[in-house]
């Protein structure tokens, strides 16, 4: 590892365990460069800035969950078509709770932090990770689409709003013995709940390309 990124990887570290011990806006940017035993100039020059250090942080752990994901979406797409419904579910759940149920503390302070994100309703930083993820929630949403052809569009939308919100919740407040059993859980959930929006409606509706942001 070169000095660079230890440096980065210093300052990232004290600071997602400072924002998640204090919070976003209780934590300076000084604070965090002693933690890290690193200057201001150091911070300025990989980050330029606290809102961009703060979305880093975010990204570092993102990055890793989302790729994860698409890795295991192509799997299951690969299985067949139409895709199905458990396994493009499970390709979304399953990696996030090995993250944050896999991975001890790292997993336990990204929560803390992305529960302060959805208190503090930051729209600035919303915006940022909605833009950042849109094309993986784009390609979830279609291989839903693939594998329930009669799902209207709006009810797809609206029950991936609540398989992540299921998510979340999960991912932050279960304590978790066998996290197959939860993801299977959850999975059998979602999947009911999307195949009861198919059978809600008399006229299902087309499904278009969409953009739907996490």
């Amino acid at each position: 590892m070169n000095q660079a990124t230890s440096t980065c990887d210093r300052i990232l570290d004290s600071a997602e365990q400072l924002f998640a011990e204090e919070g976003f806006h209780a934590t300076s940017l000084r604070q965090i460069t002693q933690a890290a035993e690193v200057n201001l100039a150091a911070v300025n020059y990989h980050f330029g800035s606290k809102q961009a250090l703060i979305l880093a942080v975010f990204r570092r752990r993102l990055d890793a969950l989302n790729r994860a994901r698409l890795v295991q979406l192509e799997q299951a797409l690969a299985q067949g078509k139409p895709p199905q419904l458990e396994a493009v579910l499970e390709a979304f759940v399953v990696p996030a709770l090995a993250f944050t149920h896999g991975s001890a503390d790292a997993g336990h302070r990204f929560m803390r932090i992305l529960m302060r994100a959805l208190a503090d309703r930051d729209e600035q930083l919303h915006r940022a990770l909605s833009a950042e993820y849109a094309h993986v929630m784009q390609r979830f949403a279609r291989a839903i689409a693939e594998a329930l052809p009669g799902l209207h569009e709006r009810d797809l939308r609206r029950q991936l709003d609540f398989i992540v919100g299921a998510l979340t919740y999960t991912m932050a407040e279960c304590e978790v013995s066998d996290g197959r059993e939860i993801a299977a859980d959850l999975v059998r959930f979602a999947a009911a709940g999307l195949r009861k929006a198919i059978s809600s409606r008399t006229k299902p509706g087309a499904v278009r390309t969409l953009e739907i942001h996490p």
